[in-house]
């Protein structure tokens, strides 16, 4: 299976201000039609200023108005009822399983409850965890163990600007083994200081949304459930999650059947089932990156976020108690994205976000290699699934880079 690459980016086109009527423009003449005789214009006042003749408004007929009024109420709670039902309706079904009914089944297929409930299965603690986006997914435990002799478990999460879920996939594995004292191969993209936002994966999964501001894991009762319903209200009373609740309603046995079918690309381990690079796939998926990485860039990221920031400093400082001195990794990009994304606002990111890493030596212990240009470790163009998720071949020559800068993962 390739690595995901489907989370939305709220864009708002800008409106352009329209000018004034020309028949209120500065200097223009009475409207037409104010009464039915024109009257003579008088004569310039000092400055070239003409006086007006302004028509009396018409008079309103307060019966119409009545009936106006009441319409308009009628309307108004008409359309309160609509959206009340529709926020019942799927908060029963909960399509996107934010609020945890569990009903029915839902249309998301989530990694992060995935490896969740791998981190639930493991017999001890993993030695070494590796966190990222879904550009960590290819990064192969198996090949780690090999290198390292260290039992590994890949806990990268789909996601743009996933600072936040690598904090909380980190605190969910020592919740589970709090006596441990692992290592960690932290992944970072430039990208993962994007503006921060919980978005409805994360919020699906309460073992991980408890360490983003979600209600604690086993609360229940009608206060968890109402904060559930707040947090998520935004999808909760949408005519598009209607839509898609009606569908799980409608089809329960074939949105089950596609959940359990996602399942099997996961490996125990947290990596994922191996895939052969495709130029026919490669064709297909890098204009889609090449659009989305434009619209972020140009729209959405200009700035590093403030709360990314502070959840990546957090997250430094669990690993540093636990014992451990983490490699952080600035994840690569293919040559011909980076062609593109460049200009228009990537090489800015690039050396604040950077800059910001390596102003965190002061107070954290961290080892940081910057891979973002391939040519380092060897890497080859051709070997991406798209612009930014690389094949086995560019992973391995990544580790292979890393261990020898590192002289191995620091213990």
């Amino acid at each position: 299976m390739n690595p995901r690459d489907d989370e939305p980016f709220a864009l708002s086109p800008e409106d352009a201000e329209p000018g004034a009527p020309e028949a209120l423009a500065p200097g223009a003449q009475a409207l037409p039609g104010a009464g039915r005789e024109t009257p003579a214009q008088p004569a310039p006042a000092a400055g070239g200023l003409k006086r007006r003749v302004i028509a009396d408004p018409p008079e309103i007929d307060q019966k119409q108005g009545r009936r106006t009024a009441w319409f308009l109420l009628v309307l108004a709670v008409a359309a309160t009822l609509m959206m009340a039902a529709a926020g019942a309706f799927n908060t029963y079904a909960d399509p996107y399983g934010l609020v945890g009914t569990r009903a029915l089944p839902t249309l998301t297929t989530t990694d992060r409850s995935i490896k969740a409930d791998y981190v639930d299965r493991l017999a001890r603690p993993p030695q070494l965890i590796v966190l990222g986006s879904s550009r960590s997914a290819r990064y192969e435990p198996s090949y780690l163990h090999k290198k390292t002799g260290l039992r590994v478990f890949n806990g990268g999460i789909n996601a743009v600007g996933g600072i936040g879920d690598a904090w909380a996939m980190a605190n969910y594995i020592h919740s589970r083994f709090p006596g441990a004292h692992p290592a960690y191969l932290w992944l970072v993209d430039v990208e993962s200081f994007v503006p921060f936002a919980v978005d409805g994966r994360t919020a699906s999964e309460p073992r991980l949304n408890q360490y983003l501001g979600g209600p604690r894991t086993g609360t229940h009762g009608a206060r968890a459930f109402a904060e559930a319903v707040w947090t998520s209200r935004r999808s909760l009373f949408s005519w598009t999650t209607a839509v898609d609740s009606l569908h799980v309603l409608e089809h329960p046995a074939a949105v089950k059947k596609a959940a359990s079918k996602y399942r099997t690309k996961f490996l125990p381990d947290g990596g994922q089932v191996p895939n052969p690079y495709s130029a026919k796939e490669f064709a297909l998926r890098f204009p889609r990156s090449a659009k989305r990485y434009t619209d972020l860039y140009k729209n959405v990221y200009h700035a590093p976020d403030p709360q990314s920031l502070r959840y990546f400093q957090r997250t430094l400082a669990l690993m540093n108690r636990q014992g451990a001195t983490p490699i952080i990794v600035l994840t690569p990009i293919n040559p011909k994205l980076l062609a593109i994304v460049g200009p228009l606002g990537w090489d800015t990111r690039h050396r604040q976000v950077v800059r910001f890493i390596e102003s965190q030596h002061a107070r954290y212990r961290f080892r940081f290699l910057d891979l973002t240009d391939i040519a380092k470790f060897r890497g080859d163009p051709v070997q991406f699934y798209d612009g930014v998720h690389m094949t086995e071949l560019n992973t391995r020559r990544a580790i292979d880079y890393v261990l020898r800068q590192t002289g191995g993962v620091p213990r």
